[in-house]
């Protein structure tokens, strides 16, 4: 038998593109993906009860102002994952079928920060506060 060279190839062209916190908006998703053919997979983090962390706000800002704040994580998130070949289809197609989809839907650029400027973990601290 004759072996392909692209058989001990590794290929990873995955990005993480947004998160999710509702089941609705992650269904919704999925259905518009199918439909326009995109390659994607879905990891979901489980809501944790993060304890003993202890946050000191020096800017004396108001937590709830903050536009950044995820919406209330009911059950967990889902990490929406797509190949990289198609990461524009994939946040036009999210932002067709979402209708308020700045709300429900935290897209991330290609380094795993959200668009904002802040980095996942920052966010969650901001959360806790």
């Amino acid at each position: 038998m004759v072996e392909s060279k692209l058989s001990r190839v590794k290929v990873n062209n995955e990005i993480v593109l947004c998160e999710v916190y509702d089941s609705a908006t992650k269904e919704r998703i999925k259905k518009v993906f199918f439909r326009e053919g995109i390659s994607f997979y879905i990891r979901f983090k489980k809501k944790s009860a993060i304890t003993g962390i202890a946050t000191v706000n020096l800017a004396k800002t108001n937590v709830e102002d903050r536009k950044d704040n995820p919406p209330e994580q009911k059950e967990g998130r889902y990490i929406i994952c797509v190949n990289k070949s198609q990461e524009i289809l994939a946040k036009n197609s999210i932002m067709r079928v979402v209708p308020d989809y700045r709300d429900r839907v935290n897209f991330f650029d290609g380094t795993g920060k959200k668009e904002g400027g802040r980095s996942p973990f920052w966010s969650l601290i901001a959360q806790i506060e």
